[in-house]
């Protein structure tokens, strides 16, 4: 089931995009539904920044894992499973992120984080080239005569957590830019403000409801 953001946020993202992925691991099939939200004031900024993804360079996600057989029939539970589970379920995120064309880089940050419920989670934080429609011409002659463009990206920020629920686990976290594009109306536009989006992150991990999630579509008008 599909996980919407806590009211402590939904007022500035909305639903973009909504995917559910199934994979066989071992013995299990893990089935990850996953939700993509934007940011509302700044989408018309970031679709010029890169019109052809379906990642944000600012963006949400929340990820429902399903898992069967259930890990409580093979006498597992997902809170004693946590410290395995969560390197597969990050494994799973980067390639969702690298499918869209988004370089994920080295690893900021690794770490075990609590809720205010009690619920202790694993946050993962990685370096990310996010790639921008705007190329630098080399100077040197291609095929058709005219200048080779080098790919342009900008350097941005990738959280991921895990947290064991029910019997499966939730995933939450978000892309953010760190710098801005050479365009200056861009840049203006794109507001580049690493603080208040780590802090938008940090708002989805304390208020997200990790029992279950909801089909309510309100967010997404």
């Amino acid at each position: 089931m599909a996980i919407d953001l806590p009211p402590a946020v939904v007022d500035d993202w909305r639903r973009l995009d909504r995917r559910t992925d199934e994979r066989t691991l071992s013995l299990a099939t893990v089935t990850a539904e996953t939700t993509i939200f934007e940011h509302r004031p700044t989408a018309e900024a970031l679709e010029r920044l890169r019109a052809d993804g379906d990642i944000p360079a600012r963006s949400l996600f929340t990820v429902a894992l399903d898992i069967s057989p259930s890990l409580s029939a093979i006498g597992l539970s997902p809170a004693d499973a946590l410290e395995m589970a969560a390197p597969k379920a990050r494994e799973g995120f980067v390639e969702t992120v690298e499918d869209d064309g988004i370089a994920v880089g080295e690893k900021r940050a690794s770490e075990y984080i609590d809720r205010p419920d009690g619920s202790v989670g694993h946050l993962t934080v990685f370096e990310v080239a996010y790639p921008t429609d705007s190329g630098t011409a080399t100077g040197a002659a291609s095929a058709d005569g005219g200048d080779d463009v080098e790919d342009a990206a900008i350097d941005a920020e990738a959280h991921v957590a895990v947290w064991p629920a029910a019997d499966a686990y939730v995933l939450a976290g978000g892309l953010l830019p760190l710098e801005t594009p050479d365009s200056d109306l861009l840049a203006a536009a794109l507001d580049v403000d690493p603080a208040r989006d780590r802090e938008a992150i940090v708002d989805v991990f304390r208020g997200l409801e990790l029992e279950s999630g909801t089909d309510d579509e309100a967010d997404s008008e």
